[in-house]
């Protein structure tokens, strides 16, 4: 079962409640566990550079939970981390990070670009989800608590109010949606050190399977959900 040309396994879950701790915020274990897989392919061309995340994410728990969230979260640091944008292409579900100028830290005068492309989501009344939101926030405004995490999670603020396009108005899950090689469209500004999530949900989590297949960094995403008769939905 070895996929790409070296692949890299592992396996965590949320049973200890003493090591189930983070400064973002904690819950009590949920009976969750997670078996990620990371691989890539030695090849010429985009697979070459391409790295996959492949990810399980199985409810063990006799509790179904609702307005569940898969979230693909990536703090990129673009060569130099202090003049990165991000931006998204809501046809393709993808999110990226780019540089603010051609002279970074790093890279000088020839910095790259970095997508994250997200494939499938849990299935909803039989489609599968795509990214239904994506968002970004500055280091130095992660959030404190499982409140704000949980903010976020859902495409708003850390105090669950919504992030509004300035072209529009109006309240806008989907930042930086334009074009940043035409310049049209929302486009980031003010470059600094960013975090960003491609997002997917709301769904609901039974008692059960769901399996999340993430691929590539370059990263995308198919997910099966398996309900409590085994049977994959």
């Amino acid at each position: 079962d070895v996929k790409g040309d070296q692949m890299l396994w592992s396996v965590y879950n949320d049973a200890d409640p003493e090591v189930h701790v983070n400064r973002s915020g904690r819950s009590q274990p949920m009976g969750v566990e997670v078996q990620q897989s990371t691989f890539a392919f030695d090849r010429q061309g985009a697979l070459g550079n391409t790295v996959f995340l492949d990810y399980k994410v199985i409810n063990k728990s006799a509790n179904s939970y609702d307005s569940c969230y898969v979230i693909l979260w990536a703090d990129p640091d673009l060569g130099g981390a202090g003049d990165d944008l991000v931006g998204c292409d809501t046809t393709l579900s993808v999110g990226y990070v780019y540089n603010a100028t051609n002279t970074d830290q790093l890279y000088a005068d020839r910095p790259p670009c970095v997508g994250f492309d997200y494939f499938k989501g849990p299935l909803v009344d039989g489609t599968p989800l795509g990214m239904s939101a994506f968002i970004f926030y500055i280091n130095g405004t992660d959030p404190q608590n499982a409140v704000q995490t949980y903010n976020y999670m859902r495409g708003t603020s850390a105090d669950g109010s919504p992030f509004i396009n300035p072209l529009t108005d109006q309240p806008e899950k989907m930042m930086f949606s334009g074009d940043p090689v035409a310049g049209t469209g929302w486009l980031d500004s003010n470059p600094s050190d960013r975090r960003f999530m491609c997002i997917a949900g709301p769904f609901t989590l039974a008692a059960g399977d769901i399996t999340v297949n993430t691929t590539g960094s370059a990263a995308c995403t198919n997910i099966r959900v398996r309900g409590s008769d085994g049977r994959a939905h």
